[in-house]
């Protein structure tokens, strides 16, 4: 009995100490040559990194961050890209908001881009893009004619096609190209797309984009402003969605939500991030992993896929991206701000 008694105690000190575990976050910041608004972060490794936003900006770094190349396009400059997608030092797609919507590729890091298809539609406004692969890539758009526009390519964005099996949208539906993550996608087919505006829904397909249902979601809106601006999964179960209102970024009330079945249901967290949230990504180094929801007025981190969120700091940016098997990373946002940031565990 006094074994078991020394068992349990053992046991309990390792959760108790397990639990008082907080990571700490060191941020260093990173002069870039721009003031544009950046949204579009695509981080190949931990040195090769590009970003795209506001003015046609498109920029690329071979160093993390200490040299740039001016990868824009200058028949953009009135146009923002949003949406990037860099498959290595070399190649790399991009997508603006303006309409029509013109989707280039380059091959030679940025100092030619060529024009692989262009799209024009009322109301066509692209909000995020996202390959599982080097191959599977999808995109999208506020809604055409009463449904999302989703587009899809099986061919690296050489070719693209539209996605005919999408459920109606919801008068007011949109999407929010805050940080190029409102489409996730896995290399398995599976990808999920979330809204906003008059409802917070999840958008499912099985089979890389050709087929979509729609679920709904406990997150609340009130105003065309809320609404998930970022969704991620951690595999084909576990996947965490933020968001909130922009354009008030202090409430929290039912701004996060998590799911453990591939986002059929979703759950409200047990605590929410402290504030609006514009971006969510996981981190990991094949042993620790993390979650960091980032936003203009600070981030929040999560241990257990986002059932519970704790505060981090008041570094606030717009998007994130993990250092592919590190529990570190680069976040971006406006007037051209970049830091990387790392993730300590003690």
């Amino acid at each position: 009995m006094k074994h078991f008694f020394y068992i349990l105690l053992s046991i309990v000190l390792f959760y108790s100490c397990k639990q008082q575990l907080h990571p700490r976050f060191v941020f260093n910041e990173i002069e870039t040559p721009t003031q544009a608004s950046i949204r579009g972060l695509c981080v190949v490794d931990e040195q090769c990194l590009w970003l795209s936003g506001s003015g046609g900006t498109v920029l690329r770094s071979m160093d993390g961050g200490q040299h740039w190349k001016d990868c824009s396009i200058a028949s953009e400059a009135k146009n923002d890209f949003r949406s990037i997608h860099a498959f290595d030092s070399l190649r790399a797609i991009v997508i603006g908001i303006n309409n029509p919507a013109v989707i280039y590729s380059t091959s030679d890091g940025g100092t030619n881009w060529n024009t692989m298809d262009t799209l024009v539609a009322d109301g066509l406004f692209f909000n995020s893009l996202k390959f599982a692969d080097d191959l599977h890539g999808l995109a999208v758009s506020d809604p055409i004619d009463g449904r999302f526009l989703i587009i899809r390519t099986e061919d690296g964005g050489m070719n693209w096609t539209k996605c005919e099996t999408i459920p109606m949208a919801l008068t007011g539906e949109s999407n929010f190209a805050a940080s190029n993550t409102c489409i996730e996608f896995l290399p398995n087919g599976k990808a999920w797309m979330a809204s906003g505006g008059s409802t917070a829904r999840v958008y499912s397909s099985n089979n890389y984009g050709k087929t979509w249902t729609a679920y709904n979601t406990p997150i609340k809106v009130q105003h065309e402003a809320d609404g998930i601006y970022s969704i991620a999964f951690n595999d084909q179960l576990h996947g965490i969605m933020v968001g909130g209102n922009y354009e008030h970024p202090e409430r929290n009330d039912s701004i996060a939500a998590f799911t453990n079945d591939g986002g059929s249901n979703w759950q409200q967290c047990d605590k929410m991030p402290q504030g609006f949230r514009s971006c969510v990504q996981h981190f990991s180094d094949g042993t620790r992993s993390i979650a960091i929801a980032m936003g203009k007025t600070g981030f929040d981190y999560s241990t257990d896929n986002g059932q519970s969120w704790h505060a981090g700091n008041n570094n606030g940016y717009y998007t994130i991206r993990p250092i592919p098997g590190q529990l570190s990373a680069y976040t971006a946002g406006s007037n051209g701000r970049l830091a990387h940031m790392q993730i300590k565990m003690q």
